[in-house]
């Protein structure tokens, strides 16, 4: 009888997103470590004023280690029918930006901050409205139906996605802009996640992951130049 055994590399990445490696304390201290370090993929010379705050929310669904996001309800205010982190506006009574974020997600999803786990906190990441500090949490939770109870006037939906998904190059595309960059977009979920959502994404794995796991290709292509010839039909 012929005894296949596991390719070298694929049982140290198959370890690398195992539950055990990814809540240590040595990697949650790396991790935060890392991520209060990271620079914004697009530069502000100017912060927006409004403070947000919005959790990673990490969790383990049918065995895997994912994160959780959120379908934005389609009668709100802004960003309607996108994906997103729970989270939202700092509001006066709020002491810290970890209470926003906690205090968001209790709104959203139902989950009280004893089920939340929180690691700390990353980088503030801006976008038009306000600078947005994204906080890193594990939820105490392991059944999206039974263990939610989502707000329908702000959630429309919620979904998982296992990090060994969103690592995978496959499911790694980019956005490019004319004022020279490039965003990260992941297809591999129920949704895409494109956007803020998708920077604090990208901005977390990097502090969380190693090169050999997780290297998108986001590139910037600069446009091919305009041809002085002038091209037509006959």
């Amino acid at each position: 009888m012929k005894i296949f055994k596991t390719v070298p590399w694929l049982q140290r990445r198959y370890s690398a997103f195992s539950a055990d490696t990814i809540f240590s304390e040595e990697n949650v201290k790396k991790t935060i470590t890392n991520f209060a370090k990271m620079k914004p993929l697009v530069q502000q010379s100017k912060l927006p004023v409004k403070k947000a705050a919005v959790l990673i929310p990490l969790c383990v669904i049918n065995d895997k280690v994912s994160l959780l996001y959120t379908l934005r309800a389609a009668n709100l205010k802004s960003h309607r029918g996108q994906v997103s982190f729970p989270g939202g506006m700092e509001d006066a009574g709020d002491k810290s930006v970890v209470e926003t974020a906690l205090r968001e997600t209790q709104e959203e999803l139902g989950i009280g901050p004893e089920l939340v786990e929180v690691w700390g906190k990353g980088n503030i990441v801006t976008n038009h409205v306000a600078s947005v500090m994204p906080v890193v949490g594990v939820l105490k939770i392991s059944n999206l139906q039974k263990d939610l109870s989502v707000n329908p006037g702000e959630v429309k939906e919620v979904f998982t996605v296992p990090l060994e998904v969103l690592c995978d190059p496959q499911h790694v595309r980019h956005t490019q802009f004319r004022a020279n960059y490039s965003l990260p977009v992941y297809t591999g979920g129920k949704r895409k996640i494109w956007g803020l959502t998708a920077i604090i994404t990208h901005l977390f794995l990097r502090a969380m992951l190693s090169r050999e796991e997780y290297n998108p290709s986001v590139k910037f292509v600069p446009p091919l130049k305009a041809s002085s010839r002038n091209y037509g039909f006959l």
